[in-house]
């Protein structure tokens, strides 16, 4: 009788733990063709997933669930002002290097080391 009892209380708590655990996946709007780890990314949407707590993060930019690319990447927790975005910075023959993804309460951080443009979603 008393493991029947844990085991609803378990099954009870299972759909709330799950509420509570961390989203690893956010989508993007990319205005502009985006490079990332070499490979250019075309204007779309797209899902980005990543693996890991962070900060540091392995994420995957997705099409209609195909992987196009993956590369290593800052999770940065905390509001952001600036809301859903990305930022680049230029690379050669015109290129746009992708430095970040940014949504309202997180960012991936691509290369912190240098400054770029910012592109808010529309």
């Amino acid at each position: 009788m008393k493991s029947k009892a844990i085991l609803a209380i378990i099954l009870m708590m299972a759909p709330a733990a799950l509420l509570g655990a961390q989203k690893n996946s956010e989508s993007v709007t990319f205005s502009e063709t985006v490079t990332v780890n070499g490979t250019q990314i075309p204007p779309g949407d797209y899902r980005v997933e990543w693996k890991g707590t962070g900060p540091s993060v392995e994420a995957t930019v997705l099409k209609a669930g195909k992987v196009l690319v993956s590369s290593p990447a800052t999770l940065v927790t905390g509001k952001n002002a600036l809301g859903d975005g990305f930022e680049t910075r230029d690379g050669e023959n015109n290129s746009h290097i992708l430095n970040a993804i940014d949504w309202a309460s997180l960012s991936l951080r691509f290369d912190q080391a240098k400054a770029g443009t910012t592109n808010t979603a529309e």
